[in-house]
Protein backbone atom coordinates (compact mmCIF):
# COMPACT_ATOMS: atom_id res chain seq x y z
CA UNK A 1 0.00 0.00 0.00
CA UNK A 2 1.55 3.48 -0.87
CA UNK A 3 -0.77 5.57 1.94
CA UNK A 4 -1.97 9.07 1.76
CA UNK A 5 1.41 10.72 1.28
CA UNK A 6 3.37 11.96 -1.14
CA UNK A 7 5.71 9.06 -3.09
CA UNK A 8 9.22 8.94 -2.82
CA UNK A 9 12.25 7.81 -5.26
CA UNK A 10 11.66 4.44 -3.13
CA UNK A 11 8.38 3.92 -3.79
CA UNK A 12 8.40 3.95 -7.67
CA UNK A 13 11.45 1.64 -7.39
CA UNK A 14 9.28 -0.78 -5.13
CA UNK A 15 6.16 -0.54 -7.85
CA UNK A 16 8.22 -1.29 -10.66
CA UNK A 17 9.88 -4.26 -9.90
CA UNK A 18 6.31 -5.16 -8.29
CA UNK A 19 4.67 -4.63 -11.85
CA UNK A 20 7.56 -6.75 -13.53
CA UNK A 21 6.58 -9.32 -11.14
CA UNK A 22 2.71 -9.12 -11.74
CA UNK A 23 3.47 -8.53 -15.90
CA UNK A 24 5.43 -11.96 -15.36
CA UNK A 25 2.92 -14.18 -13.58
CA UNK A 26 -0.07 -13.09 -16.12
CA UNK A 27 2.83 -13.83 -19.42
CA UNK A 28 3.35 -17.06 -17.87
CA UNK A 29 -0.27 -18.06 -16.17
CA UNK A 30 -2.00 -16.55 -19.78
CA UNK A 31 0.89 -17.40 -21.99
CA UNK A 32 0.77 -13.46 -23.67
CA UNK A 33 3.39 -11.79 -24.99
CA UNK A 34 2.31 -8.97 -23.01
CA UNK A 35 6.13 -7.19 -22.51
CA UNK A 36 7.87 -10.12 -25.27
CA UNK A 37 11.37 -8.68 -23.54
CA UNK A 38 10.85 -8.72 -19.98
CA UNK A 39 13.98 -10.48 -18.70
CA UNK A 40 15.93 -7.81 -20.60
CA UNK A 41 14.31 -5.20 -19.20
CA UNK A 42 14.22 -6.20 -16.03
CA UNK A 43 17.90 -6.16 -16.26
CA UNK A 44 18.34 -2.52 -17.63
CA UNK A 45 15.98 -1.00 -14.84
CA UNK A 46 17.71 -2.50 -12.09
CA UNK A 47 20.48 -0.40 -12.68
CA UNK A 48 17.62 2.46 -13.85
CA UNK A 49 17.22 5.65 -12.55
CA UNK A 50 13.35 6.35 -10.37
CA UNK A 51 12.14 9.71 -9.78
CA UNK A 52 8.88 11.27 -8.06
CA UNK A 53 8.23 14.92 -9.50
CA UNK A 54 4.99 17.37 -10.41
CA UNK A 55 3.53 15.63 -13.56
CA UNK A 56 -0.78 16.17 -12.95
CA UNK A 57 -0.51 19.56 -12.16
CA UNK A 58 -3.92 20.12 -14.02
CA UNK A 59 -5.96 18.18 -11.27
CA UNK A 60 -6.61 16.01 -14.09
CA UNK A 61 -8.42 13.71 -11.98
CA UNK A 62 -7.93 9.79 -11.81
CA UNK A 63 -8.27 9.32 -15.60
CA UNK A 64 -5.88 11.59 -17.09
CA UNK A 65 -3.57 8.77 -16.86
CA UNK A 66 -0.91 11.53 -16.43
CA UNK A 67 0.83 10.28 -13.58
CA UNK A 68 4.15 8.46 -15.05
CA UNK A 69 6.74 8.57 -17.90
CA UNK A 70 9.27 6.66 -19.00
CA UNK A 71 12.47 8.53 -20.24
CA UNK A 72 14.99 6.17 -22.09
CA UNK A 73 16.59 4.05 -21.67
CA UNK A 74 15.83 3.57 -17.82
CA UNK A 75 13.91 6.19 -16.44
CA UNK A 76 10.53 5.57 -14.20
CA UNK A 77 8.83 8.82 -13.38
CA UNK A 78 5.35 9.20 -11.07
CA UNK A 79 3.73 11.94 -9.90
CA UNK A 80 4.89 12.71 -6.05
CA UNK A 81 0.66 13.65 -5.51
CA UNK A 82 -0.23 10.14 -7.26
CA UNK A 83 -1.67 8.98 -3.38
CA UNK A 84 -4.28 11.69 -3.76
CA UNK A 85 -5.39 11.08 -7.19
CA UNK A 86 -9.15 11.04 -5.94
CA UNK A 87 -9.11 14.37 -4.32
CA UNK A 88 -11.85 15.30 -2.93
CA UNK A 89 -13.51 11.96 -2.85
CA UNK A 90 -11.90 9.54 -0.89
CA UNK A 91 -12.15 6.02 -2.61
CA UNK A 92 -10.67 2.67 -0.78
CA UNK A 93 -7.95 1.33 -2.89
CA UNK A 94 -8.54 3.49 -5.84
CA UNK A 95 -4.45 5.27 -5.11
CA UNK A 96 -3.09 1.96 -4.86
CA UNK A 97 -4.56 0.15 -7.91
CA UNK A 98 -3.98 3.59 -10.07
CA UNK A 99 0.07 3.78 -9.09
CA UNK A 100 0.31 -0.51 -9.74
CA UNK A 101 -1.53 0.46 -13.52
CA UNK A 102 0.54 3.35 -13.74
CA UNK A 103 3.40 1.59 -13.43
CA UNK A 104 2.67 -1.49 -14.94
CA UNK A 105 2.21 1.40 -17.99
CA UNK A 106 5.59 2.61 -18.39
CA UNK A 107 6.99 -0.48 -17.80
CA UNK A 108 5.87 -1.61 -20.61
CA UNK A 109 6.69 1.59 -22.54
CA UNK A 110 10.29 0.51 -21.70
CA UNK A 111 9.59 -2.76 -22.42
CA UNK A 112 8.85 -1.78 -25.92
CA UNK A 113 12.14 0.61 -26.32
CA UNK A 114 14.12 -2.82 -25.35
CA UNK A 115 12.56 -4.28 -28.45
CA UNK A 116 13.97 -0.90 -30.56
CA UNK A 117 9.90 0.72 -30.81
CA UNK A 118 8.90 -2.15 -33.05
CA UNK A 119 5.46 -1.86 -32.69
CA UNK A 120 5.64 2.34 -33.02
CA UNK A 121 7.76 2.05 -36.60
CA UNK A 122 5.92 -0.75 -38.14
CA UNK A 123 2.44 0.94 -37.39
CA UNK A 124 3.72 4.08 -38.81
CA UNK A 125 4.96 2.39 -41.80
CA UNK A 126 1.56 0.42 -41.95
CA UNK A 127 -0.65 4.03 -41.88
CA UNK A 128 1.67 6.05 -44.24
CA UNK A 129 1.24 2.50 -46.77
CA UNK A 130 -2.59 1.62 -46.24
CA UNK A 131 -3.61 4.97 -45.22
CA UNK A 132 -2.97 7.55 -47.31
CA UNK A 133 -6.63 8.84 -47.74
CA UNK A 134 -7.16 9.22 -44.21
CA UNK A 135 -3.74 11.23 -43.73
CA UNK A 136 -4.99 13.24 -46.95
CA UNK A 137 -8.25 14.04 -45.02
CA UNK A 138 -6.43 14.55 -41.71
CA UNK A 139 -4.34 16.79 -42.93
CA UNK A 140 -6.62 19.07 -44.63
CA UNK A 141 -8.81 19.80 -41.51
CA UNK A 142 -5.66 20.62 -39.37
CA UNK A 143 -4.71 23.31 -42.21
CA UNK A 144 -8.32 24.13 -41.97
CA UNK A 145 -8.14 24.66 -37.81
CA UNK A 146 -4.18 26.38 -38.58
CA UNK A 147 -2.14 23.15 -36.84
CA UNK A 148 -0.37 23.07 -39.72
CA UNK A 149 2.70 24.91 -38.02
CA UNK A 150 2.73 21.98 -35.62
CA UNK A 151 1.59 19.25 -37.88
CA UNK A 152 3.40 19.35 -41.55
CA UNK A 153 2.69 16.58 -43.77
CA UNK A 154 1.45 12.58 -43.65
CA UNK A 155 4.79 11.51 -42.04
CA UNK A 156 4.57 13.45 -38.75
CA UNK A 157 0.63 12.99 -38.67
CA UNK A 158 1.47 9.06 -39.50
CA UNK A 159 3.72 9.38 -36.51
CA UNK A 160 1.75 11.22 -34.55
CA UNK A 161 -1.51 8.31 -34.90
CA UNK A 162 1.18 5.56 -34.23
CA UNK A 163 1.85 7.09 -30.93
CA UNK A 164 -1.65 7.00 -29.75
CA UNK A 165 -2.21 3.80 -31.21
CA UNK A 166 1.02 2.50 -29.15
CA UNK A 167 -0.13 3.90 -26.05
CA UNK A 168 -3.89 3.01 -26.60
CA UNK A 169 -2.68 -1.18 -26.61
CA UNK A 170 -0.26 0.00 -23.94
CA UNK A 171 -3.31 0.47 -22.03
CA UNK A 172 -4.70 -2.73 -22.74
CA UNK A 173 -1.32 -4.65 -21.72
CA UNK A 174 -1.55 -3.13 -18.48
CA UNK A 175 -5.06 -3.87 -18.00
CA UNK A 176 -4.69 -7.49 -18.68
CA UNK A 177 -1.63 -8.36 -16.58
CA UNK A 178 -3.41 -5.83 -13.38
CA UNK A 179 -6.99 -7.95 -14.45
CA UNK A 180 -5.22 -11.34 -14.00
CA UNK A 181 -3.90 -10.13 -10.02
CA UNK A 182 -7.65 -8.96 -9.78
CA UNK A 183 -6.71 -5.57 -7.91
CA UNK A 184 -9.65 -3.56 -6.18
CA UNK A 185 -11.22 -0.90 -8.26
CA UNK A 186 -9.82 -1.94 -11.66
CA UNK A 187 -12.69 -1.76 -13.54
CA UNK A 188 -13.36 1.29 -12.02
CA UNK A 189 -10.05 2.98 -13.35
CA UNK A 190 -10.79 0.88 -17.06
CA UNK A 191 -14.26 2.42 -17.31
CA UNK A 192 -13.12 5.98 -16.84
CA UNK A 193 -10.43 5.37 -19.89
CA UNK A 194 -13.86 5.16 -22.12
CA UNK A 195 -13.81 8.96 -22.19
CA UNK A 196 -10.02 9.25 -23.89
CA UNK A 197 -10.26 10.65 -27.87
CA UNK A 198 -9.27 7.10 -28.76
CA UNK A 199 -10.19 4.60 -26.00
CA UNK A 200 -8.50 1.39 -25.03
CA UNK A 201 -11.61 0.14 -23.91
CA UNK A 202 -12.17 -0.49 -27.95
CA UNK A 203 -9.65 -3.29 -27.14
CA UNK A 204 -11.81 -5.11 -24.35
CA UNK A 205 -14.83 -4.15 -26.95
CA UNK A 206 -13.00 -6.30 -29.50
CA UNK A 207 -11.88 -8.95 -27.02
CA UNK A 208 -15.23 -9.45 -26.19
CA UNK A 209 -16.36 -10.73 -29.58
CA UNK A 210 -12.79 -12.02 -31.10
CA UNK A 211 -10.92 -13.53 -27.45
CA UNK A 212 -7.51 -12.25 -25.48
CA UNK A 213 -5.51 -14.04 -28.09
CA UNK A 214 -6.85 -12.37 -30.91
CA UNK A 215 -6.43 -9.22 -29.78
CA UNK A 216 -2.72 -10.01 -28.39
CA UNK A 217 -2.06 -11.36 -32.19
CA UNK A 218 -3.10 -8.40 -33.58
CA UNK A 219 -0.73 -6.36 -31.49
CA UNK A 220 2.28 -8.84 -31.30
CA UNK A 221 2.27 -11.20 -34.10
CA UNK A 222 0.77 -8.92 -36.70
CA UNK A 223 2.22 -5.54 -35.73
CA UNK A 224 1.94 -3.71 -38.61
CA UNK A 225 -0.70 -4.59 -40.44
CA UNK A 226 -2.80 -3.00 -37.49
CA UNK A 227 -3.95 0.56 -36.05
CA UNK A 228 -6.03 2.87 -34.68
CA UNK A 229 -8.07 3.16 -38.30
CA UNK A 230 -8.39 -0.92 -37.92
CA UNK A 231 -9.51 -0.74 -34.28
CA UNK A 232 -12.40 1.66 -34.84
CA UNK A 233 -13.67 -0.28 -38.22
CA UNK A 234 -13.37 -3.29 -36.57
CA UNK A 235 -14.92 -1.97 -33.13
CA UNK A 236 -18.15 0.02 -35.32
CA UNK A 237 -18.58 -3.62 -37.42
CA UNK A 238 -19.28 -5.23 -33.95
CA UNK A 239 -21.43 -2.38 -32.93
CA UNK A 240 -23.22 -3.28 -36.04
CA UNK A 241 -23.88 -6.50 -35.72
CA UNK A 242 -24.47 -6.65 -32.45
CA UNK A 243 -27.56 -4.04 -33.34
CA UNK A 244 -28.47 -6.31 -35.89
CA UNK A 245 -29.27 -9.28 -33.52
CA UNK A 246 -32.28 -6.86 -32.24
CA UNK A 247 -33.60 -5.65 -35.52
CA UNK A 248 -36.87 -7.20 -36.56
Amino acid sequence: MIGRRGLTSGDVHRLVFEAIGMIADAQRDLELPICPHLEETRERLRGGEFRVEHLNGDGGGPYAMEYGTFEPPSTIILDIGLPFCDWPLSIPQLPDTLAHYCTTHEVIHADDYTGGDRLLSETRRHILREHGDKLEKGMTIIELEGGGDCIRGHEELAELWAIQYVDMVTHYRAYVALRHRRLPKLDYIWAGLRKDFFPPTLLTAIERQRGVDYVFDIIDRQAGGYCLIDALKEFESIGERSAGRYTV
